[in-house]
């Protein structure tokens, strides 16, 4: 089930916003594409931005590449 987010998940999200224009190459197709959406929705909702559990799997994947 979606909820907001929580302080340690929005400070995760700025993390991955910081970083991604400058490892935007050591990602594929899809995950650019993925966490480009995510990213946006972040952007504009802040905390209220939901996220669901298999969101979070395919952001944690990416979060071990780029952080």
């Amino acid at each position: 089930m979606s909820r907001p987010l929580t302080d340690k998940e929005y400070e995760w999200m700025q993390k991955i916003e910081e970083v991604v224009d400058r490892m935007w190459d050591e990602m594929t197709a899809f995950e650019q594409t993925f966490i480009e959406d995510i990213l946006e929705r972040f952007r504009k909702y802040g905390s209220k931005t939901f996220i669901s559990e298999k969101q979070w799997a395919i952001i944690t994947r990416i979060s071990e590449k780029i952080l």
